[in-house]
């Protein structure tokens, strides 16, 4: 999902990776984490970001961020038990259902994705992200009309007394 326009330069990441360690707990998590998925640090993410997790339990976004680190190495599903958690709980959380929908078009599931692809964008329907994932998966932000329900034929007075 979205990623620094920029390379990190190695003084910013060094800053990054002191203001976590000066605080764990800190929002510091995040932006580094970043950094390291930007550079392709798989293990260093996952690393911080659980940490991330483990010190803002109640912060659906640092779960979210946890999706992107499997996601960002091939493991969809892996990150689709996370967002499942993050949506059982938040079940309109934009930045979940948008990661969950392009993961679920992913792995073949259109009938999934599109569901949440639309969620987020009843959500957040001004967010760029979003509006991009639903063109690129050809996904209106609104699901088709359903067709009119077919009249079932009356039955004759003359075929109920018959019965």
């Amino acid at each position: 999902m979205p990623t620094p326009s920029k390379p990190i330069t190695p003084a910013e990441l060094s800053a990054l990776e002191h203001a976590f360690a000066s605080d764990p707990g800190s929002d510091a998590y995040r932006p580094l984490t970043e950094a390291y998925l930007a550079a392709g640090r798989f293990m260093e993410a996952m690393v911080v970001c659980k940490k991330g997790v483990k010190a803002h339990p109640d912060d659906p976004a640092a779960k979210v961020l946890l999706a992107r680190v499997y996601a960002d190495q091939g493991k969809d599903r892996k990150a689709l038990e996370e967002l499942a958690a993050v949506l059982g709980a938040f079940p309109t959380f934009a930045a979940a259902n948008l990661l969950a929908g392009v993961l679920h078009m992913r792995v073949g599931d259109r009938a999934a994705g599109e569901a949440a692809l639309r969620r987020a964008a009843e959500s957040a329907p001004d967010d760029p992200a979003i509006r991009e994932a639903l063109a690129k998966y050809g996904v209106a932000a609104a699901p088709p009309p359903a067709p009119p329900p077919t009249a079932a034929p009356r039955a004759t007075a003359a075929a109920a007394r018959a019965t």
